[in-house]
């Protein structure tokens, strides 16, 4: 019974002032971390393309439809305001539809049984890595 009281006492000890400054501490340090390194920048242009085949660079400051002849049908693509989708597609399970609206910097819809891509760009290319 004394041992069982011992133990008990030791696992409710106080939370000291310098405990609580470390939990909000790493709290702060963790939601200041992910607001600063997931604000992507906005892209600026929309690039498509079927298989190998660059189909075109279209700016995202308009206001437009195109429709796309691919392998099994015609893929439909928004460009509202900034901002891109795919409305309509031939293939069964429509992921490139889910996907939903791209605006960021680098985000591609991929519609794989149509062999078709739409990436979001900026105005210059940019390489990972470079290779000799």
């Amino acid at each position: 019974m004394k041992k069982l009281k011992k133990i008990n006492s030791q696992l409710t000890k106080k939370i000291l002032i310098g405990d609580l400054f470390l939990i909000f501490f790493f709290i702060g340090l963790t939601v200041f971390l992910t607001l600063m390194l997931w604000n992507f920048p906005q892209g600026e242009y929309l690039k498509i393309q079927m298989g190998n085949k660059n189909i075109g660079t279209f700016s995202l400051n308009q206001n437009i439809t195109k429709v796309i002849d691919g392998p099994i049908g015609k893929t439909e693509i928004i460009i509202d305001s900034g901002k891109v989708r795919v409305s309509k597609s031939p293939c069964t399970k429509k992921y490139c539809i889910h996907q939903g609206w791209i605006n960021q910097l680098h985000q591609t819809i991929v519609c794989v049984p149509n062999k078709m891509s739409i990436s979001i760009i900026g105005n210059q290319s940019e390489h990972d890595s470079l290779n000799y």
